[in-house]
């Protein structure tokens, strides 16, 4: 039975996910339960604590959500990532599970050292085709066995999985409501993946288009991040008001979603504060757009 501060933690997790992302609030709450269910002992013990799979447009917050329940609830370093386009060849199997008895493959490193993980597939579409077969046993019924021998259990563990499916669907429905373009997306990814994974897969989230309001909000949240990281080495940083504008016009892209806005903020403000350093000395000061209004300048303050 989980104790007052367990339920405390675990009622955060929404309002966590709400304080970092912006535009999938329709997603955070169900993602959220995915957790609690798990973390209160309320799934199946035959199968992972929780399973699901985020689609959509990328650079909208479907791998960032993982990341940001696992720093939540477990710590750093507990999500086990993988990219599954540096999986699409046929030597894939070998490459996860081991080549031979000398060795536990990506898999086998991965569980090593850590009794509890979230396993984060991203792009699950560009997987082999003989890794879904891995799939299938490590979603039901909950183990893997390595070349080694070794079985590597994911019983209590999570397990997510992305996809860009359904995205060109998603950003072309700009009209369309929700529930209209939920069932466009869900349709295009029950097409591409193999019937037997989308059943072992009670939890399917559509993340939606983010809109340039919306993206205006989080580059204000990268914004706010990346002076705060800056300070926290050494760079007392101000930001002038027009700053944002600036990086709104320079990283908006209405196909990538927050992606780019996010490389853009950290770019144009380490430059900044490089130049700074190399022509003046200075590493404080306010952060502003130059009178051409072409890149960010530190002046003193």
């Amino acid at each position: 039975m989980a104790n007052r501060e367990q339920l405390l933690r675990l009622q955060g997790i929404e309002g966590h996910l709400r304080a970092h992302l912006r535009g999938q609030d329709h997603v955070l709450p169900r993602l959220a339960a995915v957790f609690v269910r798990g973390e209160l002992g309320l799934t199946r013990t035959d199968r992972p604590r929780g399973i699901f799979l985020s689609v959509g447009p990328t650079g909208t917050g479907k791998t960032e959500s993982v990341l940001l329940v696992g720093q939540y609830l477990f710590g750093e370093n507990l999500v086990r990532r993988f990219d599954l386009s540096e999986y699409q060849r046929p030597d894939a199997i070998e490459r996860l599970l081991g080549a031979d008895g000398s060795e536990g493959g990506a898999i086998g490193r991965a569980a090593h050292g850590a009794e509890r993980r979230i396993w984060l597939f991203d792009e699950l579409e560009k997987a082999h085709p003989k890794v879904f077969d891995l799939f299938i046993q490590m979603l039901e019924p909950g183990h893997l066995t390595l070349a080694t021998g070794q079985v590597v259990s994911f019983r209590n563990d999570y397990i997510a999985f992305t996809s860009n499916l359904g995205a060109a669907e998603a950003m072309r429905m700009v009209r369309s409501s929700l529930t209209s373009i939920e069932r466009a997306v869900l349709r295009r990814v029950a097409e591409s993946l193999r019937p037997e994974i989308l059943a072992r897969i009670p939890d399917k989230f559509v993340f939606g288009r983010l809109t340039p309001e919306v993206q205006r909000e989080i580059a204000a949240l990268h914004l706010a991040a990346e002076v705060n990281r800056l300070r926290s080495v050494g760079f007392d940083l101000e930001v002038s008001r027009e700053v944002l504008e600036f990086l709104m016009r320079e990283g908006f892209h209405p196909h990538l979603g927050a992606r780019p806005l996010r490389q853009t903020i950290e770019h144009n403000l380490q430059d900044a504060v490089a130049e700074a350093l190399f022509s003046y000395g200075i590493e404080s000061g306010k952060i502003s757009v130059n009178q051409q209004g072409r890149r960010l300048r530190l002046i003193p303050s």
